[in-house]
């Protein structure tokens, strides 16, 4: 667990690492489906032969009959477009990893709490949901991908502020906004990013290995550390996950 992470290096003093973890999805092969049978059917009865053609009666056009009822089901409206978001980085496609790079402070709304390691796949998920909220409570936009800042951790808890990009801080906030939700911005300065390709459960793989390059580069960096989440599966063991990890230097 990343607990055993921060007790073995001593985080702040002892520094980080940052390798990729690149989980290679195994190829699907689709099956076609296969072809539907279409029955050919007449457009029209026959005329028996002994029956002398009509040439006096205009064709009459049948009106379709309408199911009853039907006119007062309600009609569905057109799905809302989701919205694009940013990344604090560019993208893992265009980049080679680990790299360096200069995070741009962004307006933000912060969701401060604390979580037990357990359950702290869940409990970031809810506050995310809940700075979400918020956000719309404000009037204002989500314009960027959900970003955790551990700020404290030990042995079985951490203390967290969960980040959320937005288009702009209001002017004012409401009356009846929860405590423990204020505006802020993204991190900023110099920072070091990899990406981890795989589930949250197998994380702390990952953290190993960004310990073993800190400190082969003998790179010392800040006390907290930085993950963006890109795809943020259902569950903490989904593996379509993408997360972007990011160490700060502390020169």
């Amino acid at each position: 667990m990343r607990q055993r992470y921060f007790r073995g290096i001593g985080f702040g003093v002892v520094s980080l690492t940052v390798a990729l973890m690149a989980i290679s999805a195994a190829a699907q092969t689709t099956v076609p489906a296969p072809a539907s049978t279409i029955e050919a059917v007449p457009l029209a009865a026959p005329v028996p032969a002994s029956e002398p053609p009509k040439t006096d009666v205009p064709a009459v056009s049948e009106q379709p009959q309408v199911p009853q009822g039907a006119l007062d089901q309600p009609q569905t409206a057109a799905p809302t477009p989701t919205p694009v978001l940013s990344s604090l980085a560019p993208p893992v496609s265009e980049a080679t990893l680990p790299d360096a790079l200069e995070l741009q402070a962004k307006p933000a709304l912060i969701v401060h709490g604390k979580a037990q390691w357990e359950t702290a796949y869940n409990d970031l998920r809810d506050a995310f949901a809940r700075g979400r909220a918020a956000a719309t409570k404000a009037g204002t936009t989500v314009t960027g991908y959900p970003v955790t800042v551990f700020v404290e951790t030990n042995d079985m808890s951490f203390t967290y502020d969960a980040i959320l990009p937005v288009a702009s801080a209001p002017e004012a906030t409401p009356t009846d906004f929860p405590a423990d939700i204020r505006w802020g911005t993204t991190p900023s300065g110099k920072a070091i990013r990899f990406a981890h390709l795989a589930s949250y459960d197998e994380i702390d793989g990952a953290y190993e290995q960004i310990t073993a390059y800190l400190d082969a580069k003998d790179i010392v960096v800040k006390d907290a550390f930085i993950e963006e989440y890109l795809v943020f599966g259902e569950t903490s063991s989904s593996p379509a996950t993408t997360i972007n990890i990011f160490v700060q230097p502390k020169k």
